[in-house]
């Protein structure tokens, strides 16, 4: 009987599988506890700043005589312009809050272990992407704050040994701000840096899908990709869009007055996620303040390598860890309370 039963099963050929079939796959039970859902809340924001995106385009126009007035019309004229305007901005700021809040937890929890060093790395190359994303944008508003504040930061690159120069021309289109500037900025945060980020973070959900999870402590259980670890993340994606949506009817988008190559602007600060590197240089001379930032971004990007050396000549790691990101939080507040006073 099983021997016809059998001979049945290979006559009919192997069982066509479904879309959901190729891509479910049980995931540990840990990943519904809210710490470890803070990597998947950035891919949603991203989705959300990719569709406003697409949708500002429509409207803007990247010329040193068209930019502020195409952002006036989005904010005044265009019907919901205001409300897509501020999704988008609202959309950034919570996208790199939360990737913040993603490298505390894996740094805390030193989830770069057991083979998890790639995935640390294409994380933080994710991050650092974002802000080029969150420094690109800010700028194409083109009224006199986002203009001195472009101004600004392309200078402190400038000012980088060897490369400085190259990449001030490169960034600038020549040695003053201005509507090449703003063309360029616009075309790396439009097409350059989109897609550089997409690549990058398909490479490190790929890359956490081949190499695993991190083990983590109390959790023994395991469920289905779909629908149930589906359904918890659909859930945190709604709440997301009602946050935001409650963000942008509380705090609209506003616009400042066109940017003025003659008059400084009384604030020149950048957004709130480069405010602590913004006071670093400000209150250090520039080629330390420069260089130290530089050393730390390489320290971030291998440190795992670091906790594996220092681990083997008996460092407490989890100790370390807790006191090195307690002082790196407390120095970000800090400075950016700082910027607020100055």
């Amino acid at each position: 009987m099983a021997t016809e039963a059998k001979a049945e099963a290979l006559e009919q050929g192997p069982e066509k599988k479904t879309l959901i079939d190729y891509i479910q796959k049980d995931l540990p039970e840990h990943l519904d506890w809210w710490p470890y859902t803070l990597g998947a809340i950035p891919l949603t924001l991203f989705g959300v700043l990719i569709t406003t995106g697409l949708l500002l385009t429509f409207y803007y126009v990247p010329s040193a005589e068209k930019a502020y007035e195409s952002v006036d019309q989005i904010t005044h004229e265009v019907y919901l312009g205001w409300f897509v305007r501020g999704v988008h901005k609202f959309s950034v700021d919570l996208m790199i809050l939360f990737l913040l809040f993603h490298v505390i937890r894996v740094f805390l929890t030193r989830a770069y272990r057991e083979s998890g060093e790639l995935k640390w790395v294409s994380g933080s190359l994710v991050l650092f992407v974002t802000f080029a994303m969150g420094f690109t944008g800010y700028s194409l508003v083109y009224d006199n704050v986002s203009y001195w504040g472009m101004t600004v930061v392309t200078s402190m690159l400038g000012s980088l040994p060897i490369v400085g120069a190259p990449l001030l021309y490169l960034l600038r289109g020549g040695e003053e701000v201005s509507g090449g500037t703003l063309l360029r900025l616009y075309d790396l945060h439009t097409k350059l840096l989109p897609v550089l980020l997409a690549g990058l973070v398909l490479g490190h959900v790929v890359i956490v899908r081949l190499l695993g999870f991190a083990t983590v402590k109390g959790s023994r259980g395991f469920h289905p990709f779909y629908p149930e670890h589906t359904l918890i993340m659909g859930a945190i994606a709604v709440g997301l869009l009602v946050l935001i949506v409650d963000l942008v009817m509380i705090f609209p988008p506003v616009l400042g007055p066109p940017a003025n190559p003659q008059e400084v602007a009384a604030d020149v600060s950048p957004p709130w996620y480069f405010s602590p590197a913004y006071m670093w240089i400000t209150l250090l001379p520039g080629p330390v303040a420069l260089s130290s930032l530089l050393g730390l971004a390489g320290l971030f990007v291998v440190y795992p390598f670091v906790d594996r050396v220092l681990a083997e000549r008996g460092w407490p790691m989890p100790v370390v860890n807790a006191a090195v990101a307690a002082l790196v939080v407390l120095v970000f507040v800090v400075l950016m309370v700082l910027d607020t006073r100055m």
